[in-house]
């Protein structure tokens, strides 16, 4: 086939563009014969300036921009990705209410409770405490029921001093042992001159009592080949165990000194060391309730909601919700006017909820 031809007048000029995919041309004082249809490709490097994210791929059936493009709609395209896609549910609930002031938005954040479930010691007193003897913690800011904790064994407090020198001793150094009480019996380094105790140097072991020596003010000791010598002894803690777990709806600052004790003893300090997670409820029975919007302010735990008040973490009937300020909201009529209740996977894990 005769490729066209067009004859140009000088001077006047005339656009060229025989062919669909061949590219317009301006010419001036010559004939000019075009002769493509071909596609030109793509520059080198097209669409391919910066670089990839780690861990992207395709979706099936993609190449190219048009694949990625399409990827991309169909993940933003559908309510089950959107609804993963929540960075802010104070932001959904403010636009909410400026469009409806008569909802009053309220802001509900908190901490999963806690109950104590151990404690340790942290100054052991200076006196007058035994086995059995309770502590019961401080009330305050973040204490919904202060815990109760019980002496479960004792020690000595401090080295004792001399009630009565003995006789018959062996003069030098000489190691004392407690004879009374249930548990492990205090040893002490003394010093016996004259066949008398004369001094008491320091505590060698503190003992572990279950039950304290019988008579505090004049405890039997043996050792060097003493007999009647007696030692005045102080109790103090050694280790605690919990009577009552208490509530806790925010972390507590150690150490804390009792409100109140069963016994004679003072002077002690405690650490409230370990909680157990409790349900938690984040609001109440609302049939009026209108928006609800949960989300999970931890970045390592999870947190199950459960809209029957009752369920474990995990169970039947509890949604999860992701570390890392996954969350959740209803409106419309899919709001439940339930009383919605928190189980977190550790206490003291941090959410917030709105409720209009």
């Amino acid at each position: 086939m005769a490729l066209p031809i067009l004859n140009v007048t000088p001077g006047s000029g005339a656009t060229i563009n025989t062919l669909p995919n061949a590219p317009a041309v301006i010419a001036d004082s010559i004939s000019v014969a075009l002769a493509t249809d071909t596609v030109l490709p793509l520059p080198t490097g097209a669409a391919a300036d910066g670089t990839d994210a780690t861990g992207v791929v395709q979706l099936a059936g993609g190449i190219g921009i048009r694949g990625w493009l399409s990827g991309i709609f169909s993940k933003v395209s559908t309510a089950a990705n959107q609804a993963t896609q929540i960075t802010s549910l104070a932001a959904i609930l403010a636009a909410i209410q400026a469009t409806d002031t008569a909802i009053a938005i309220t802001n509900r954040s908190g901490y999963i409770n806690g109950a104590v479930s151990a404690a340790a010691v942290q100054s052991i007193g200076t006196q007058g405490w035994a086995p059995g003897d309770t502590l019961t913690m401080p009330s305050g800011a973040g204490v919904g029921a202060p815990a109760v904790l019980n002496v479960q064994s004792t020690q000595l407090a401090a080295v004792p001093t001399i009630a009565a020198a003995g006789s018959g001793g062996t003069n030098g150094a000489v190691t004392l042992t407690g004879t009374t009480g249930t548990g492990t019996k205090f040893t002490l380094a003394g010093t016996i001159s004259g066949g008398v105790l004369t001094a008491i140097g320091s505590i060698s072991v503190a003992g572990n009592y279950t039950v304290n020596p019988t008579n505090l003010a004049a405890e039997p000791v043996t050792g060097g080949g003493l007999t009647g010598a007696t030692v005045n002894i102080k109790m103090a803690i050694l280790a605690l165990g919990v009577t009552t777990p208490g509530v806790y709806t925010a972390p507590v600052t150690n150490p804390l000194a009792p409100a109140a004790t069963s016994g004679s003893g003072v002077g002690a300090t405690v650490n409230l060391t370990s909680f157990t997670p409790l349900s938690t409820q984040v609001a109440a029975l609302n049939a009026s309730r209108q928006y609800l919007a949960i989300r999970n302010e931890s970045t390592a735990q999870n947190i199950g909601f459960s809209l029957s008040g009752a369920a474990a973490f995990g169970a039947v009937g509890t949604s999860t919700l992701l570390s890392n300020f996954n969350g959740y909201d209803w409106s419309g009529n899919r709001v439940p006017s339930n009383a919605l209740t928190a189980i977190g996977q550790v206490a003291f894990q941090q959410f917030t909820a709105w409720e209009g």
